[in-house]
């Protein structure tokens, strides 16, 4: 694994899409998608609709159709949907004979190099299913008009961003082809692109984006003049934007691919840590509401960041092998993920707070939204989201197992099957038999027709020991630096792998004195209740306020124990009536606590317990869709606290 990092190329690969299926919950989870708005968003949104220019209609033609059919097709394969293949199949084919002689496609009235980075993406994706080699062709003459055309027509606004994912679909073309001019179309996309790796690795944004910028003078023809202060804004505009930040992580990578500078490294290894010791909240997401926003709870994330954030998670557990960043992927998967979608899947919201007390239309403290951007709808403050959070769970499934050269990688732990040859050429089919995150055993069962040899990879949790049993005998695992463990050995037909992790309830303190709880890739929140009132538009895909159901003042003792209460996992675990595991806690009401524009004000400082003490019964975040997750500290009687 560390040579990898020092040859940068890629530790792991991703299997075929459609090598791995979901099971379970997580199967019940993208059959609802299937049946909800995902599948159907196209008769009720015009901009993925039949007239989207990217299906050779007079309508949108930037990113919303490619946005969708990033998430649609994933969607389509796992669930072995052919209405929803044949429609995603429909912008593929659309974009593929769109090209000219010049290697040029897509609409031509929007020639933005930006929508196209995503259609890339997609078709990259397709090309496990359509394997004539018409994708590597089509690819081929794009980036050589890329190369001839980039700096007479440099990357600018969200391109110039997001240059980034450019390179992602870029080196997929390398690594199968190795073509050298391809490396010189990198660099120069690169110098183009904003310094990621500089601003990972300084942050010079360490408070909310108001401090900065001066939101009143949003406006493209400000910020496209050729004047230094309209530079500066536009550029600070585009480094403070959350959703680029959320992309941007994997870009230190991908600089490093071609530099191999110790700078860029640095900053892919550290650009997490960094953008949350400034941002980051107890959901595991960094703020930004539109825009980078600080430590308080209270402010919001975009979904679209949401995904973003888990693809480029995706991204660097497979191509670094480091599994601090699986860690981070299923805490964004189970909790934000989740906790921004309605259960029915018919409805979304823009931002997500991590204490969140209603979900109503109103002045809230947003660096740069709009008043209903925390309501569920179908295109609430702004229809990005609308377009792209289909990507969120089947990509998730698709990077549950990846590749290594000399066997499997268990990278994620989730319900699900994986299909894939062994380095001897032989068919190897393992189930992931589990109801994790919502408890601890995952039982992994080996189909073979005759004894295989590989080595068996699996991330280990951190914080967590372990149990191994293989047939039911104890087993050892050999532990890597890299975070993984592994089995190396000649697996048999109908072996069966039993891992049990031991995972405790713990409290993880943030910012102004706060306390989370947390059991494994689980966080916990107190629910408040929630009463759906549709303010507008016609169901199933309507906007629905939020109103809460109880108070929501309420601290967490310092010293509390805890009680694990196990419940029936249904059809949709992320749902705050039947929640499949229940955390009891200790808390108690701090009456100073005061609401400010519509939402849970500044957190109290730990304060003494006044009174008895009360249970709390706390869910999994994403179940909560009003909820109190990051906690005042109710003291000890016997603490003395500075």
């Amino acid at each position: 694994m560390e040579s990898s990092l020092k040859e940068a190329r890629s530790c792991f690969s991703q299997l075929p899409l459609g090598a791995i299926k979901p099971l379970g919950w997580l199967k019940n989870q993208l059959d609802l998608q299937a049946a909800g708005l995902s599948g159907f968003l196209s008769e009720v949104f015009p901009d993925v609709g039949p007239t989207s220019w990217w299906l050779g209609g007079a309508g949108e033609s930037w990113e919303r159709g490619p946005y969708y059919i990033d998430g649609l097709l994933p969607l389509a394969v796992l669930t072995e949907n052919p209405r929803l293949f044949d429609y995603a199949k429909g912008f593929l084919q659309w974009s593929l004979e769109s090209q000219d002689k010049s290697g040029f496609f897509g609409p031509p009235k929007n020639p933005d190099w930006w929508p196209r980075m995503v259609m890339l993406k997609v078709l990259t994706l397709y090309s496990d299913i359509d394997q004539s080699g018409k994708v590597e062709e089509f690819l081929i003459n794009y980036f050589k008009y890329q190369l001839n055309n980039i700096e007479s027509r440099p990357l600018y606004r969200w391109a110039r961003a997001r240059g980034f994912e450019n390179l992602v679909s870029l080196f997929w073309l390398y690594d199968k082809t190795h073509t050298p001019w391809l490396l010189e179309l990198g660099d120069k996309i690169r110098e183009q692109t904003l310094d990621w790796s500089g601003f990972f690795l300084e942050l010079p944004y360490k408070k909310n984006t108001r401090n900065y910028l001066d939101f009143t003078k949003v406006d493209w023809d400000f910020m496209d003049k050729d004047d230094p202060e309209a530079r500066t804004f536009l550029t600070t505009f585009l480094y403070t934007h959350v959703v680029n930040v959320a992309m941007a992580l994997k870009a230190p990578w991908y600089f490093y691919r071609l530099t191999k500078s110790p700078q860029d490294l640095n900053a892919t290894l550290n650009g997490l840590e960094v953008i949350m010791k400034y941002h980051g909240t107890a959901n595991y997401l960094f703020t930004g509401d539109e825009h980078l926003a600080g430590l308080n709870p209270s402010q919001g994330t975009e979904l679209c960041a949401v995904v973003e954030l888990m693809y480029s998670l995706e991204q660097l557990l497979c191509q670094t092998g480091i599994s601090k960043f699986g860690d981070y992927l299923e805490k964004i998967a189970y909790n934000a993920l989740p906790a921004a979608i309605a259960p029915d899947f018919w409805s979304h919201q823009y931002d997500q707070q991590t204490n969140q007390i209603s979900a109503t239309i109103g002045k809230r403290d947003w660096t740069n939204n709009g008043p209903d951007a925390n309501i569920f709808g179908l295109e609430p403050n702004y229809g990005c989201c609308t377009a792209n959070f289909h990507q969120g769970w089947p990509k998730f499934v698709a990077n549950i197992w990846l590749k290594a050269e000399d066997g499997i990688v268990l990278s994620l732990y989730a319900p699900s099957t994986v299909s894939f040859k062994a380095p001897s050429g032989e068919n190897v089919n393992i189930a992931l038999d589990t109801d994790y995150p919502f408890n601890d055993k995952l039982k992994l069962k080996f189909s073979l027709n005759q004894p295989v040899w590989f080595k068996l990879y699996f991330r280990r949790l951190s914080g967590a020991s372990w149990v191994l049993k293989l047939n039911g005998e104890k087993v050892t695992a050999v532990v890597h630096e890299n975070g993984f463990l592994s089995l190396v050995r000649t697996w048999r037909p109908k072996d069966e792998l039993e891992i049990e992790w031991m995972i405790k309830p713990s409290l993880k303190c943030w910012a102004n004195d706060s306390l989370s709880v947390e059991r494994g890739s689980l966080v916990f929140a107190l629910p408040l209740g929630e009463k759906w009132v549709k303010v507008r538009g016609i169901s199933p895909s309507a906007d629905y306020e939020l109103y809460p159901k109880s108070s929501w003042q309420w601290g967490i003792l310092e010293d509390t124990d805890f009680e694990v209460e196990y419940g029936e996992l249904t059809l949709q675990p992320f749902n705050s009536d039947c929640p499949p595991v229940i955390l009891k806690a200790s808390g108690a009401k701090v009456t100073n606590w005061q609401e400010e524009n519509l939402s849970a004000g500044k957190i109290p400082k730990p304060q003494p317990l006044k009174e008895d003490s009360k249970e709390l019964k706390l869910i999994p975040y994403g179940a909560a869709k009003l909820r109190i997750t990051q906690f005042p500290i109710i003291l000890s009687k016997d603490t003395k606290h500075s």
